[in-house]
């Protein structure tokens, strides 16, 4: 509703009493002025000075109001591919199985600063690095404290190598011994390769490795976990590049206040999104073709079986341009670009001469340097692999020259659908959150992955013992990983008992026990640590190796007095024999001093009596006479060197002949004396005819006309009772028989010596 207007004047009036009063204000207003500013014309100034700095700060203080805050990294991952033309970062989170990309960021380098994937120039490297880092930290407002990096293969130098361990006295195996059995062939691997590389000036450090196959009891397994066997056999490939490559990553992120959380090597990482192990069954190499360097890996059999690199790669397209065309190094790489993108290239040569050119003369004017590129990848696939790959994939920025693909898959002598460039849509499990990737982006996605998988190194310094010591490991490093990375051997970490030793004594199994061990001593930043106490940078470690229990050890002298031992020689029925208390060790004679060794067969033979002997050859006293030296003795009588032992009087240098006449029978007797008869010679011998040991023997009458024993046909066999590992046998038509038992005519006699 208007307001009520004033009556008694026209509305012309009002008017022009309006108008002189604002004119009459105006006059005041400007009189005022005049007089303010001759007294105080600064103070105006500052005050309006001080109300436009008020409205400013209230503006300015209510703009960072509206604004977030930046947020902690958290989970989020961020991964910085540090390449030889850009810088490539990406962030995500791993959800599950899968890996979600958040956000990206690529800036290229201003300036050749770096050569073939080596940080030559920090400085420049750095700022690039930094508004990778600043872009995405506004983006998505977050605060990035972490960061995951990747080594190029420049200089990569690969180990292979296999370990062997005894696991026989272990229950089942763990995941802590598996561990330290990786450990401890990573250190084989690095003995190896520092004494290969002996000369060199450079220290290499390992960077990765990948176990190429388990063995247990000689059977190929996936997983050790969980079993039992005896014997294990670790084989692997271990990556190492030299301190320099590491250490110049570390000076970049150092300067764009960043910690590394892991590193990995480039290939590596790529394969983990284009080619994870389950189809490593599969032949396939995967060429990461940067800038600078072309890192191969080739996987087979379900492993990673080999790491190689090739030192040519985009640059070389790009120097042959700059040379073909007259442009510089940018322009040139801006050719490539245009390439890719359409039919015609628009480039200015260093004369400030603008030209256009098609893509088809430009892709012909690049071809040489292309199959070039090509010759050389392919032969270096072909030698890292011993053959042409079943398929290939590329990723990097080189991998984009026109016509790679078909000029690889030409020279591998492979079909052309075989040799691939993977983008995104060959990336498993990784969800790229909408955005287009190309193949330039697999290594840093890459990088992200291996990191959230804990097969990435991380590079810590720590104190051991008082000295600095580098290590690359997972985030988590414990003591026994920390230690195992310093080169402590698992015995001097966790400590063994000594060996035992197990051996027969006469065919008794007999075991003894080695001693225990004494554990290490260690210390975490002067407080008591166990294997499993985790370490960060900084920290300082003390350990004092654990002692191993002493081997047992066990001599002839500890199981046999050796004042008991004698060694005497006998003559047993004509034969060298031996006597007195022997030890054996498998069938070998030793002495007091031998060290008993594992598995040995030890035999004591005590053979101090005349009984002792006689039982060696189943025999005994009772029942025939054993004469020693010419006398009749018992089997208690104790051997001295030197006896002769028989069944006869063997002192008689002849024996009695018998009349004629005993010869006859009493009823020959008694005819000869009745009646007279004609006296014709009788056969002067007489024989036992036997079958001795399969062959026919006629034995001529002893002169004593005493039977024939057993015995008497020893010296026929042949035997060698020095033997060992034997036993003789003695059987009488048949039948299980004994030295001093008798034969006759006709008796099937068998002594023969088996082995047994």
């Amino acid at each position: 509703m208007a307001p009520p207007r004033r009556r008694g004047r026209p509305k012309k009036e009002e008017s022009v009493l309006t108008e002189n009063k604002t004119t009459q204000a105006a006059e005041k207003s400007a009189a005022a002025s005049k007089t303010t500013a001759k007294s105080g014309t600064k103070s105006t100034a500052k005050s309006a000075a001080k109300r436009t700095a008020k409205k400013s700060t209230a503006k300015s203080s209510a703009k960072k109001q509206t604004k977030p805050a930046k947020k902690p990294q958290g989970d989020t991952v961020f991964a910085l591919d540090i390449g030889t033309r850009t810088v490539v970062g990406v962030l995500g989170v791993m959800d599950g199985d899968v890996f979600r990309i958040k956000d990206t960021e690529s800036v290229p380098h201003l300036k050749r600063a770096m050569i073939d994937g080596q940080v030559e120039d920090i400085e420049q490297v750095a700022k690039v690095a930094e508004k990778v880092k600043q872009t995405l930290e506004e983006r998505n407002r977050i605060r990035l404290t972490e960061v995951s990096v990747a080594a190029a293969g420049r200089a990569l130098k690969t180990y292979r190598v296999s370990m062997d361990f005894d696991v026989s006295d272990k229950n089942t195996i763990t995941a802590d011994m598996v561990k330290t059995m990786e450990i401890e062939t990573i250190q084989k691997a690095q003995k190896g390769i520092d004494e290969k590389y002996r000369n060199d000036e450079a220290v290499f450090y390992c960077v990765g490795h990948s176990v190429v196959k388990y063995m247990l009891d000689d059977y190929k397994m996936v997983n050790l976990e969980g079993h039992k066997g005896d014997k294990v056999t670790v084989e692997l490939i271990a990556a190492f590049l030299p301190n320099i490559v590491v250490e110049g990553l570390y000076a970049v992120t150092d300067k764009i206040g960043l910690s590394v959380k892991s590193m990995t090597l480039e290939p590596i990482a790529a394969m983990n999104v284009i080619i994870p192990p389950e189809i490593r069954l599969i032949n396939i190499a995967l060429v990461d073709i940067g800038a600078g360097t072309s890192d191969i890996a080739v996987a087979r059999d379900g492993a990673i079986v080999a790491y190689a690199m090739a030192t040519v790669a985009g640059d070389e397209i790009s120097e042959d341009i700059v040379r073909t065309y007259f442009v510089d190094f940018n322009m040139a790489e801006s050719m490539k670009k245009q390439a890719g993108e359409s039919d015609s290239i628009t480039y200015r040569d260093i004369f400030g001469v603008e030209k256009t050119i098609s893509k088809d003369e430009f892709l012909e004017k690049c071809a040489p340097s292309v199959d070039s590129l090509a010759d050389v990848i392919s032969k270096a696939v072909c030698e890292a692999n011993g053959q042409s790959p079943a398929a290939m994939f590329l990723i990097g920025g080189g991998s984009m020259a026109g016509g790679l693909t078909d000029i690889l898959a030409q020279k591998l002598g492979i079909d052309n659908g075989r040799v691939a460039v993977g983008g995104q849509e060959f990336m498993k499990n990784v969800d790229t959150g909408g955005k287009k990737l190309g193949p330039e982006y697999v290594t840093p996605v890459g990088i992200a992955v291996t990191a959230c998988t804990n097969m990435a190194y991380d590079f810590s310094t720590v104190k051991l013992n008082g000295e600095n010591v580098r290590v690359f490991d997972t985030k988590s490093l414990s003591v026994f990983e920390l230690l195992g990375a310093a080169g402590y051997k698992s015995s001097q970490i966790m400590g063994h008992s000594g060996a035992g030793i197990k051996y027969t004594l006469n065919g008794e199994t007999k075991i003894v026990k080695g001693t225990g061990f004494t554990p290490a001593e260690i210390t975490v930043n002067g407080k008591p640590a166990a294997l499993t106490t985790k370490i960060n940078q900084g920290d300082e470690i003390t350990i004092v190796p654990a002692v191993n229990g002493e081997n047992a050890h066990v001599f002839i002298r500890d199981i046999v007095n050796p004042s008991e031992l004698t060694k005497i020689s006998v003559i047993f029925c004509g034969e060298n024999a031996n006597a007195g208390k022997r030890v054996y060790a498998n069938g070998r004679e030793v002495g007091a001093n031998y060290e008993i060794q594992p598995l040995d067969s030890i035999e004591i033979r005590d053979i101090r009596t005349l009984g002792a002997l006689l039982l060696q050859y189943d025999g005994g006293t009772d029942i025939a006479d054993v004469y020693v030296n010419g006398k009749i003795e018992q089997e208690s009588y104790i051997l001295r060197d030197g006896d002769n032992i028989g069944f006869s009087d063997l002192t008689e240098s002849t024996a009695q002949s018998v009349p004629a006449t005993a010869q006859n029978t009493p009823a020959e007797s008694a005819e000869i004396a009745n009646e007279p008869v004609e006296v014709v010679d009788q056969p002067e011998i007489n024989y036992v005819s036997v079958i001795f040991n399969g062959e026919p023997v006629d034995l001529p009458e002893k002169e004593s006309k005493t039977p024939y024993m057993l015995i008497d046909l020893f010296d026929r066999a042949g035997i060698d009772i020095e033997k060992a590992n034997s036993r003789l046998v003695l059987t009488i038509n048949g039948s299980n028989a004994k030295f001093t038992d008798k034969i006759s005519s006709g008796d099937i006699v068998v002594i023969k010596q088996e082995e047994i």
